[in-house]
């Protein structure tokens, strides 16, 4: 049975600080395989972004998100679970529910939601299924997504996902096997994390080594959630591959455009005040921030009414940073902008927000 206690000086998770690095980059990797990269994210965006994204382009894009999820995800469960471990469970010798029981367990700190077992059935064939029910999903497409994924893990063949709302804020998700759609072969491919070197250092927690600065974050394990405290926002411990995919596969079937509409549709949320510059009073504070929080390591950063700059080295999810900041600066100025990025191929972000004359 899977176990794990808040550490008792900074109340993190001793699963968090056991199972993942805090590199000198700006970078969090899985420590069983240091290939996958994770994220400590803001979450309450997320569906708002896909749904603002989906209105905006006119179609839906749920199922990219679930398939990105469920593919990434399961690369990263993956690392739980051997060759051996899933040829005794297609021999009866191993409860699939036992396996999967852990995976749920495994989402309460990484602050998914609370997973519950609700119904399966396993007899080998197109016919099975497992339904579980999750509390607080911190987005229903990726956590439909992920329980795809644990289904995937353990079995070792695809699975597609269904859904259902039972109950505010609770929902029913059934994976079944199934042969995904040709149109995504060959897309929605996995690039593993590569390491870069950087010049980062985290003071750490003396008791269990992990970041002093996750002190500030709130674990409620029973819940599966995670509430930054200082913002009083909800986040989540998630893979970047699990979201950058999402506007990649949209790029591909769609152009070049849509990531700019993705990027409108993070901007227009941000506007909204969710954010505020008020969230990080200097540029070192904010470096920190971004540090702690797996999204890269911040090497310039100027903020005035003639525009914003920044760089940003190693960066993931551009579109979610892109948008963000620049609709935070309009709604600190209270003014319209215009916008030029790029994200090269080494991983830097480099943005440029200037008023719109």
């Amino acid at each position: 049975m899977f176990e794990t206690s808040l550490c008792p000086e900074c109340g993190v998770p001793d699963y968090v600080t056991k199972e993942h690095l805090w590199l000198d980059n700006g970078d969090i990797v899985q420590a069983r395989d240091k290939r996958h990269r994770i994220c400590l994210i803001d979450c309450e965006n997320l569906d708002p972004l896909f749904q603002g994204t989906a209105d905006l382009i006119g179609m839906p894009i749920e199922n990219i998100v679930i398939t990105s999820s469920r593919r990434a995800l399961r690369g990263y469960l993956k690392t739980f679970i051997s060759k051996e471990v899933t040829e005794r469970v297609m021999r009866r010798e191993l409860d699939i529910n036992q396996l999967d029981e852990g995976f749920r367990a495994l989402a309460r700190p990484m602050g998914l939601g609370d997973y519950q077992y609700v119904d399966m059935r396993f007899e080998g064939d197109e016919n099975d299924y497992f339904t579980v029910s999750i509390t607080e999903p911190f987005s229903v497409p990726i956590c439909a997504g992920g329980h795809a994924a644990a289904m995937e893990a353990i079995l070792g063949y695809d699975h597609d996902v269904t859904y259902e709302e039972v109950a505010p804020n609770k929902y029913h998700m059934t994976a079944y096997p199934s042969i995904h759609h040709w149109g995504f072969k060959g897309r929605l491919n996995v690039d593993f994390y590569q390491h870069e070197e950087g010049d980062l250092e985290l003071e750490k927690c003396p008791t269990c080594g992990g970041p002093k600065a996750l002190s500030a974050f709130k674990w409620y394990l029973d819940r599966g959630v995670i509430i930054n405290q200082s913002v009083k926002r909800r986040s989540v411990l998630q893979g970047p591959l699990e979201l950058d995919p999402v506007f990649q596969e949209l790029e591909a079937e769609l152009g070049e455009d849509v990531i700019n509409v993705a990027v409108e549709a993070q901007r227009r949320f941000s506007k909204t005040g969710f954010y505020s510059m008020g969230d990080v009073s200097t540029v070192e504070e904010f470096r920190e921030v971004l540090a702690v929080r797996g999204l890269g390591n911040l090497k310039e950063l100027k903020i005035s009414r003639s525009g914003l700059h920044m760089r940003l080295e190693n960066a993931v999810l551009p579109v979610i940073i892109v948008g963000m900041m620049q609709g935070v600066y309009e709604a600190a100025l209270g003014l319209d902008s215009d916008l030029d990025w790029e994200h090269g191929e080494d991983g830097t972000l480099t943005i440029e927000v200037t008023p719109r004359s």
